[in-house]
Order: structure tokens, then C-alpha cells, then sequence
């Protein structure tokens, strides 16, 4: 396998597959396969089967294989599959996870570690260690990424997730997870523009990188190193989600300036709305949408029409 290609190819527009469910909540597949094949269509070419934006974490093994497997059998050569495995209280379970994603035809595994325990107490008392620690805690998250390459033998993202200070691993550790072998790509997670910064200048030219800020800290990432953006907007505008990513990739940064202020009402209306009001969002564009297991987040019929106003003004519909 050839890391370095798997690297080339995770670069623009990265595209987590939004989960669909049916009124019971049961798994639709088909649904989810219906919208990658008209994402192919317009020329998406980079998926992310992603614990959050896809509701990986609200699925069991079972259900999160099945996605892979029909996600894949749609993609095929046509793109690239990134899929997350999600850890079972230790990396075993994660190893065991992962192996089966790929069988089941990813390209890529998104791995975020287990945890550390941070703020745990004893006598009502704090922990004085219950924090990240460089010195005591990098080496275990290179170990991890070093024993899921060995076990996997797969094109590996490290998923750098924040630590509960809000700063996520030490730039040490991040160049010493990308130079292992099979690391093709770092997931920035921490939406601190000086820590951003640093990253993808120290990752640049070394690994993919790729972030899920937003268009206003995208602006940035793109122009300081990253790679690709992580984006829900593709779900229901693939196109105009495109034409973003090329404009500040050509350093048309006015230009990509104005594409942002033209969207504000749906993005204010997404901030009210949450993860339903972006599949209510594909419904109005025609696309497979229904209902999502995150709890309490059903839309009013004021929502609703919210919703409908903002993709009217933006011209989504």
C-alpha cells in the first residue's frame, strides 16, 4: 500500500456522511448510500464516516460496519473512505473495529485514542495530576498510534482531540505520531488559532491535515497548511461548498469573504437548529433526509420555516 498516494488524495473538500435513520430510528443504509452517489455526482471525492457528524457514537459495531460496507460498495475507486472505528473502553476493541472497516472496504482509519482520565477525585479532593501532562502522557498516545499501525497495518488519521483544558497534544507528539509510517493524516481539533497555526505549518508537506472549524477559521487553515476541510455544508450544496475551497485555495480570499457573508442566514439558522436542522436543510434541497437519534432535537414549525427562509435567501432552493 502506498501511504503517500492515500496522502495526496485527502486534500479539499472532506465530507462526513451524514447518518440517516427511519421514523423508528432504525438504520437506513440505503438512504445514506442514495446521498454519497449524488455527492459523487458533483464531484465530492473525499468521505468521512465520522464518530460525530456521521452519529457513529449513537451506533452500535454492527450498524457502523453495515455503513462502511454500503458507503464503500458506492464510493468504490470513485473516492476515498475515511471511517472512524470507535474504541470499547480499550484499543483492543478499537483494533478489532478497525480491522473489520477495512475489510469491509475503507481506505483510511480516523483514530482517536482512548482517553485520559482527567479531574478525578479522592475524598472530595482534586486529583493534582487529573490533567494532560506532555511529560507524562505523550509517549502512551504514540505507543497507541504505533500499536494500531503494527495491528492494522492501514493508512491511519490521528484524531487530535482537545484534552478538557481545551489543548490538545504537544506539537512534539503530533510529528512523532505523523512521521510513523502509516499516519497519512491529522484531524486538528483544537479551534485555537495560534495553536492551529503552529500545527499545520509543522505538518506541512509531511502529512494531510484537516480541520472542521468552519468557514472563518478555514479561511485560515487553508491559507497556514491544511490540506482539506471537514464540511456538513456539502451535505445539502456540494457545489457552492466547492467553490469556497477553491477561491481561498487560489488565493481569492475576497472573494471567499463574500461567499461567507452571503450565508450567514443559514448559518445562523444551523446554530438554532442543530444536527436536524441540516437534515430538514436537505430535505428542502430534494435529498434523502428523516429523523437522527441525538435526543431532544426535533424542529418546530417555526424552526421549520426558518429553515426554509434562510435556504431561500442563501438560494439553496
Amino acid at each position: 500500500m502506498n501511504f503517500l498516494d492515500i496522502t495526496a488524495k485527502i486534500h479539499g473538500n472532506v465530507v462526513p456522511v451524514p447518518a440517516q435513520f427511519n421514523d423508528d430510528l432504525s438504520l437506513n443504509v440505503g438512504g445514506m448510500q442514495e446521498h454519497v452517489s449524488f455527492l459523487l455526482d458533483q464531484g465530492v471525492k473525499v468521505f468521512y464516516l465520522a464518530l460525530s457528524a456521521s452519529q457513529f457514537e449513537y451506533m452500535t459495531s454492527k450498524e457502523r460496519l453495515q455503513v462502511v460496507r454500503g458507503v464503500c460498495n458506492v464510493v468504490g475507486s470513485k473516492g476515498t473512505v475515511l471511517a472512524q472505528p470507535v474504541t470499547n473502553g480499550w484499543i483492543d476493541g478499537q483494533i478489532e473495529e478497525a480491522k473489520a472497516m477495512m475489510d469491509a472496504g475503507a481506505d483510511v482509519l480516523v483514530v482517536k485514542p482512548v482517553g485520559i482520565k482527567e479531574g478525578g477525585k479522592f475524598f472530595s479532593c482534586t486529583y493534582k495530576r487529573g490533567k494532560y501532562s506532555p511529560e507524562r502522557h505523550d509517549d502512551f498516545f504514540i505507543s497507541y498510534m504505533e500499536r494500531m499501525a503494527i495491528e492494522t497495518q492501514a493508512p491511519l488519521a490521528y484524531h487530535d482531540a482537545p484534552f478538557k483544558g481545551g489543548q490538545g497534544l504537544s506539537l512534539d507528539a503530533l510529528l512523532k505520531i505523523a512521521e510513523i509510517d502509516n499516519t497519512v493524516c491529522v484531524k486538528v481539533h483544537v479551534p485555537e488559532p495560534s495553536s492551529m497555526q503552529k500545527v499545520y505549518g509543522a505538518l506541512k508537506g509531511k502529512v494531510a491535515a484537516y480541520d472542521g472549524f468552519g468557514k472563518t477559521l478555514q479561511l485560515w487553515s487553508l491559507t497556514w497548511g491544511a490540506t482539506g476541510r471537514h464540511t456538513c455544508w456539502s451535505w445539502f450544496d456540494p457545489q457552492g461548498d466547492m467553490e469556497f475551497t477553491k477561491l481561498v485555495m487560489t488565493g481569492d480570499i475576497a472573494g471567499a469573504v463574500e461567499q461567507v457573508n452571503r450565508e450567514w442566514p443559514i448559518a445562523h439558522a444551523i446554530i438554532e437548529t442543530g444536527f436536524q436542522g441540516y437534515m430538514e436543510l436537505m430535505s428542502l434541497a430534494g435529498l434523502p433526509s428523516g429523523p437522527i437519534r441525538i435526543p431532544g432535537e426535533s424542529l418546530s414549525s417555526a424552526q421549520k420555516g426558518m429553515l426554509k427562509k434562510a435556504a431561500q435567501q442563501v438560494g439553496i432552493i
